[in-house]
C-alpha cells in the first residue's frame, strides 16, 4: 500500500476526498476516474451501490507544496499513466500510445 494513499470505510469519508484510483462496478466498468473530488451526493451515489471503502489520498493537496489541486489532480493522472503502462517496452507501439496520452493530458499538442 502507498503511504500517500489508504482504504477507508465509506462512513468515514467526507466531502472533498479525492479518489487514489478508479472506483470500478462488479463487472470491471470505471464509475469515477482516479482523481475525483468527491462531493456527499457521489457519496450517497456510491452507498446505493453497496460499495463499502475507498481508496483515496491521505491528504487534500494544498497550495503549500506549490502544486494548486487542478496541477495536482494532473500530476496524479500522469503517475497512473505511467502506472498502466510500468511493463511495457519504450520502443512498443503502446509506448507511442503512452507518449499520445500524457500530452492529452497536459494539453500539448501533437
Amino acid at each position: 500500500m502507498n503511504p500517500k494513499h489508504r482504504y477507508l470505510p465509506l462512513a468515514q469519508i467526507s466531502p472533498g476526498a479525492i479518489l487514489a484510483d478508479d472506483l470500478l462496478d462488479k463487472l470491471g466498468h470505471v464509475l469515477l476516474p482516479s482523481g475525483t473530488k468527491l462531493t456527499e451526493s457521489i457519496l450517497r451515489s456510491i452507498a446505493n451501490h453497496e460499495i463499502q471503502q475507498l481508496y483515496i489520498f491521505n491528504e487534500i493537496p494544498t497550495t503549500d507544496s506549490g502544486l494548486n489541486e487542478e496541477g495536482s489532480h494532473a500530476k496524479a493522472q500522469l503517475e497512473r499513466i505511467d502506472f498502466i503502462f510500468r511493463h511495457l517496452p519504450q520502443d512498443s507501439p503502446s509506448a507511442t500510445l503512452k507518449t499520445y496520452i500524457q500530452r492529452y493530458r497536459t494539453g500539448e499538442t501533437v
